[in-house]
Parts: structure tokens; C-alpha cells; sequence
């Protein structure tokens, strides 16, 4: 990953920041009851950037890696809108406890940047919602230019987003993170709409491990 990449890595300070207490507040909130599930995974399952972890002779790698993985992030599908037939296929491909975790298009997120996007939102959802049991939270990663001066957008976006599908949204602009009361402004519309927020850890940007 190119974003938050530093030349001299050994001269960051990487100590975990104090957990936020409204974080500790949130997790309180859920039902003790409820055993959490956690998934692991990569944001992509090709051979060229998992270079030497497929065995020789690996016919399938998305069938190989998810015995090895129980989630996928889906990079794949923000740089174009796949068919529905295309999710059935890798839906079949994968056993029964396995999520798929897709990344909104850039044509939502970067090149109209969250306007006139309702059309592109439906056929993509109407896509991957054949994905079923299998589909995870759905993952919107904002330019980095995409500053806290387009906070109505976001706020839009957020309020029309359907509320039966689980989404998380990454901010990367520092002027979300820099103002308090900024960064109070757009979590407290996440919570308010049960969008989850993501957080990053990079060495350039320990400001996105809040």
C-alpha cells in the first residue's frame, strides 16, 4: 500500500494511541451475550501480489485462499462494476463461513465523489447483493483530498445510503482527524446511522489509529 508510506519507517513512533472513550463506551453498548466474529483477509488474492504463498500446481487461488483466509477485502471492484454472475461465481468458489468485504467503485467515491451517485450505488449493490449470506460490510475509501469541506456530501450520502446493508467508510484527508470538533462532527454521524469507521494503521498517518 502506497498511502502512508514512509521512506524511514524505523523512525516513526508506533505506540497504539489511548482507546478513545467513546470507543469503549460503543463496545459496552453490544449484548454481552454476543460472541463477536472476527475476519481476516487481503485485500486481493492473485498470484502477483501474494507472490510464493499459492503451493506450485494451485489451480484456483481464490478456492485455495479461502481455505486459508475466512474474509476478502474485493479490491478488485473499485476499479470496475462486475456483473451479478460474476459474484455468483466467486460466492460458489468459497466455503460456507467466508465474507466478502467489497470496495465501492471509484466512480462513487473518486471521480464523482459521492454526487449524482445513486444510479451507479443501485446497480453496484443490485450486483453484489447475489453474493447473499456471503456478502460482509461493503467498504467506501474516500480520496485523500476529500476534506472535511465536503461534509454535506458525506452527510448525504450517509443519510440515503440503505439502512438493511452494512457499510464502513475511510476517511483520509488529516483535516478530519486534526479538528476535534470535526472528527467529533463525522463519527457521531456514523454512529447515528450505524456506519462503521475505518480505521488505518500506516506509518505516515498515525493520526487514522484514533
Amino acid at each position: 500500500m502506497k498511502f502512508g508510506k514512509v521512506a524511514q519507517p524505523e523512525l516513526i513512533d508506533f505506540t497504539l494511541p489511548e482507546t478513545h472513550p467513546k470507543t469503549i463506551e460503543l463496545l459496552n453498548s453490544y449484548e454481552k451475550s454476543r460472541t463477536p466474529n472476527v475476519y481476516v483477509g487481503c485485500a486481493k488474492w492473485n498470484k502477483a501480489d501474494l507472490k510464493g504463498f499459492y503451493p506450485r500446481g494451485t489451480k484456483d487461488e481464490l478456492e485455495y485462499y479461502s481455505k486459508q483466509f475466512n474474509s476478502i477485502e474485493l479490491n478488485a471492484t473499485f476499479y470496475r462494476q462486475f456483473p451479478a454472475e460474476q459474484f455468483e461465481k466467486w460466492k460458489a468458489k468459497t466455503p460456507k463461513n467466508f465474507k466478502f468485504f467489497p470496495k465501492l467503485g471509484q466512480e462513487i467515491s473518486h471521480w464523482k465523489r459521492l454526487q449524482g451517485v445513486q444510479d451507479a450505488v443501485n446497480v453496484y449493490l443490485d450486483n453484489a447483493s447475489h453474493l447473499q449470506e456471503k456478502l460482509g460490510t461493503i467498504f467506501l475509501q474516500l480520496h485523500a483530498n476529500f476534506g472535511n469541506k465536503n461534509f454535506e456530501r458525506l452527510q448525504n450520502f450517509v443519510v440515503s445510503w440503505p439502512k438493511g446493508i452494512p457499510l464502513a467508510i475511510e476517511v483520509r484527508h488529516p483535516d478530519w482527524f486534526e479538528d476535534i470538533m470535526v472528527f467529533e462532527e463525522f463519527t457521531q454521524l456514523f454512529e447515528e446511522h450505524n456506519i462503521a469507521n475505518v480505521l488505518v494503521d500506516t506509518a505516515g498517518r498515525r493520526d487514522m489509529l484514533h
